[in-house]
């Protein structure tokens, strides 16, 4: 299902003089920011915005090489190829002070809306992702950013899902690299993608409880254990029983 048509089902919409959808889509409990695919940024209701600063983003520093990267090929691999075939998504969410509660919520919707838009199926379906943006947060403190993924994700990743952080001060490091920053953006947002097998070292995090760790990674191997490769499954597994010996251990 297209996203429009997920929305022609779900919000009332209103348009521009041109017959451009503007402006923002939601029912009378939860006002969902409107989605558009980048290839729609330039010719919205107000060029100007802050996720036109954030599709260049995506153009010049996600979809290209970097020095520091520590590999070869695009700081998101993915992304060179969404691009071509217009399946990344954004929103921007201009609340002044939006909370924790209102983000999740969102991003809750979102999880839902991310799932009955096509693409669907792979392969094409790993390279489709909803950015959404929050730029009331740039100059404040974006640990709220960091609090919301930290809620969702075990949730997002059981459903086959990652939801990533962006930010300014985003500290994670690269995984070639542990000076690079590859999470760092010039707007707060918070991403939404599918899992791939090459997702594990953000699912086996020493610094995540093992509770967490335990939940993630039998999710993906829920998710994901007949396509992986022998070596992937294999740290998987281990990475699962450890955490396991770990809950084990802090209960005695």
């Amino acid at each position: 299902m297209d996203v429009q048509n997920v929305y022609g089902n779900m919000h009332e919409v209103h348009q521009d003089t041109n017959g451009r959808i503007c402006g923002e889509l939601g029912d009378a409990e939860t006002v969902s920011p409107r989605l558009m695919r980048i290839s729609e940024v330039d010719g919205s209701c107000d060029a100007m915005r802050s996720i036109q600063g954030v599709v260049n983003w995506v153009r010049t520093f996600l979809a290209l090489p970097h020095p520091n990267l520590g590999r070869k090929g695009a700081v998101c691999p993915f992304v060179p190829t969404a691009l071509g075939s217009d399946t990344i998504w954004i929103a921007e969410m201009a609340e002044a002070t939006p909370t924790h509660e209102r983000i999740s919520a969102i991003m809750v919707k979102y999880l839902h809306l991310f799932q009955q838009t096509e693409p669907t199926s792979n392969p094409e379906a790993l390279n489709k992702a909803f950015l959404v943006v929050f730029p009331s947060l740039i100059n404040d403190d974006t640990t709220i950013i960091d609090k919301v993924q930290d809620s969702l994700k075990a949730s997002f990743v059981e459903k086959g899902l990652m939801l990533g952080e962006f930010h300014a001060r985003n500290e994670s490091p690269g995984l070639r690299n542990p000076s690079f920053r590859p999470l760092r953006s010039p707007v707060p947002m918070l991403a939404i993608r599918h899992m791939v097998e090459s997702d594990l070292p953000f699912l086996t995090r020493e610094t995540d409880p093992p509770q967490k760790r335990s939940s993630y990674l039998r999710s993906y191997l829920f998710r994901l254990g007949g396509t992986l490769s022998e070596g992937r499954f294999n740290e998987a597994l281990d990475g699962l029983i450890a955490a396991e010996g770990a809950i084990m251990s802090s209960s005695l």
